[in-house]
């Protein structure tokens, strides 16, 4: 198997993001989201392999836990299109808290991507992340250095209250939420195994960071009631 009938279909879907189109191709959707399950059913093993901590959490789970769905919230989108032209998954034992830290897969002409981070919900949890990388911003160097990545995130327009503009970490510090993501050329999503032989060696690297930010969000665990 392979991601074309997948790009394929988000294709479409992108230049035809109505309610009538979506519905008069619904098998193509259906196809497009058996294969998306599919390959995340394949790419278990191969995030297991690369991340081997997060093993026991994600060996044993329905890939269908960790997709999102594909039509908006339109309590949220109000004014915007019903559909979001993408498969998306987050591979975690928990993927509406985020906890423990995993990895996103997002699936769309152009766009696709694979990745981690932290996200936090609350101005407490997130300052509570801002301290931790504040003490130990050189370690968190070193793992981008070793591992050819940039934290990249959302930031403030100023610095947050408490914290200074002068440390060596202020722009990681600005910001709201903290990722490394891997940018994904559609060539790289041909057949199945050779994606999963690429999502062993992303997995591998990002495996530091996930854990650094692991280890930094364990101080707004009580404020999140993350596990």
């Amino acid at each position: 198997m392979d991601c074309r009938r997948m790009l394929r279909y988000c294709g479409e879907l992108d230049a035809h993001n109505d309610r009538e189109w979506f519905h008069a191709n619904h098998k193509e959707y259906e196809q497009a989201k058996e294969d998306f399950r599919a390959l995340l059913g394949q790419l278990r093993f191969a995030v297991a392999e690369g991340d081997p901590e997060l093993a026991q959490d994600i060996l044993y789970m329905d890939p269908k836990d960790w997709m999102y769905r594909i039509p908006r919230d339109m309590r949220v989108h109000k004014n915007g299109p019903p559909y979001q032209p993408s498969f998306r998954a987050y591979l975690s034992r928990d993927r509406r808290s985020w906890q423990p830290i995993g990895y996103f897969l997002m699936i769309a002409p152009g766009i696709s991507c694979f990745g981690t981070g932290l996200w936090c919900e609350s101005t407490v949890a997130a300052n509570h992340v801002r301290e931790y990388i504040q003490r130990n911003w050189e370690e968190l160097t070193d793992l981008l250095r070793q591992n050819h990545l940039a934290l990249t995130g959302n930031r403030l327009k100023t610095m947050p209250r408490g914290f200074s503009a002068d440390h060596p970490a202020s722009e990681w510090v600005r910001m709201r939420n903290w990722t490394c993501l891997y940018d994904l050329d559609d060539s790289e999503l041909g057949g199945f195994d050779a994606f999963s032989d690429r999502v062993r060696e992303m997995t591998a690297a990002l495996a530091p960071v996930r854990r650094y930010l692991l280890d930094a969000a364990q101080g707004a665990a009580e404020e999140q009631n993350w596990d």
